[in-house]
């Protein structure tokens, strides 16, 4: 009887620790999309450096291939300031584009998926799409 207590009180203590250790390593796990803007605005993605004019273009394929390849999209999109004094119309400008690639890269997934546009799907479906690919919906980039 008390072995069976005693193996019962470490099983329990190592679930615990088993338990607690899963944010870390989910958060360690995030794929984050990183466009960064510099003060006279050159805008790169990753390590590639991205023209004003390609940006929805290269965002949108960013996205939609890290879906195909892996079967999963990237966690967030973090704009990133590489100096303060970059000017409010170049990191607005870059959001609206950012804002496009997503409507772009959902449009492409839905039509992949649904053979539909996003906006022709049914209310279940488009609440099914904004929870698994919550990236293409983000809002906050900074």
């Amino acid at each position: 009887m008390y072995r069976f207590t005693l193996v019962f009180i470490i099983a329990m203590i190592f679930m615990k620790a088993s338990i607690a250790r899963q944010p870390v390593e989910k958060i360690l796990a995030e794929k984050i999309l990183l466009v960064t803007i510099d003060e006279i605005g050159i805008i790169k993605v990753g390590r590639d450096t991205v023209g004003s004019a390609e940006l929805i273009r290269y965002t949108r394929e960013r996205l939609f291939k890290s879906y195909l390849g892996t079967g999963q999209m990237h966690n967030r999109i973090k704009l990133q300031k590489l100096n303060p004094i970059v000017p409010g119309i170049v990191s607005a400008a870059v959001e609206k584009e950012i804002k496009d690639a997503q409507k772009n890269a959902s449009t492409e997934i839905c039509v992949q998926k649904y053979n539909r546009k996003f906006d022709d799907l049914e209310k279940r479906r488009q609440d099914k799409i904004k929870k698994k690919f919550s990236v293409l919906f983000q809002t906050d980039y900074l």
